[in-house]
């Protein structure tokens, strides 16, 4: 597993392989499946520790607000450190002690926070489920070759900002602020909208709850 999460972090085009394992460890690569049925067994035992580590970094004794906000950036941060993987499992379920250690965290501090029962259970899925994606988008952009990565980032500032203002004109009016939009304010804005829902949500216990059933994300 350390030596999993080491060849995940070097983002390799290869991603995360039996080969690749062998070679790291000095080991014939069929040693590998001694310990993992196949190789999304291994992945979601990495992606698993990758969550290990972002509850890690959440310090002690802080509020709920604050430990649920520390957990969103530090799965952020893992994921993009280890992006292969990271955009691999984003909407995975890992079933291991990582994600059970995450989810018990969110459920309790949203607990602390006024929510009823069926609404902690909700929240927790709108959050987790919104950290995830935008931890996968993050990724998979890192996993990106730079060149690649470069020309995106120069579309914000050349395609956008030479945008028709005949035809575009709301691209054309707001194409510096676009531009000047970055990944931590993208993830703050993100962190606002949900804690506008859930003051709302704690507030007013008369809002109706939307019909149960829906996708299994």
């Amino acid at each position: 597993m350390e030596a999993a999460v080491r060849i995940a972090a070097r983002g390799r085009p290869d991603g995360l392989t039996g080969r690749a394992l062998g070679e790291e460890l000095g080991a014939d690569r069929s040693a590998v499946w001694r310990h993992f049925a196949d190789k999304d067994g291994l992945l979601l035992a990495v992606g698993d520790r990758l969550l290990v580590m972002a509850s890690g970094r959440v310090a002690e004794g802080l509020g709920p607000r604050q430990r649920l906000e520390a957990l969103a950036r530090a799965v952020v941060d893992v994921f993009e450190a280890h992006p292969y993987v990271g955009a691999a499992i984003a909407c995975r379920t890992t079933r291991g002690p990582g994600e059970f250690a995450l989810v018990e965290m969110m459920l309790a501090a949203l607990g602390e926070l006024g929510l009823q029962s069926r609404d902690v259970a909700r929240y927790q899925r709108m959050l987790a489920d919104s950290v995830l994606a935008y931890a996968g988008m993050c990724a998979g952009y890192a996993v990106l070759p730079k060149q690649v990565q470069d020309a995106d980032e120069r579309a914000w500032v050349r395609e956008y900002s030479n945008a028709d203002p005949k035809r575009y004109p709301a691209i054309a009016a707001l194409a510096p602020q676009l531009a000047a939009t970055d990944d931590d304010m993208v993830l703050d804005t993100l962190l606002e909208a949900f804690w506008l829902a859930v003051d709302a949500r704690a507030r007013n216990t008369a809002i109706p709850t939307p019909s149960q059933g829906g996708r299994r994300a």
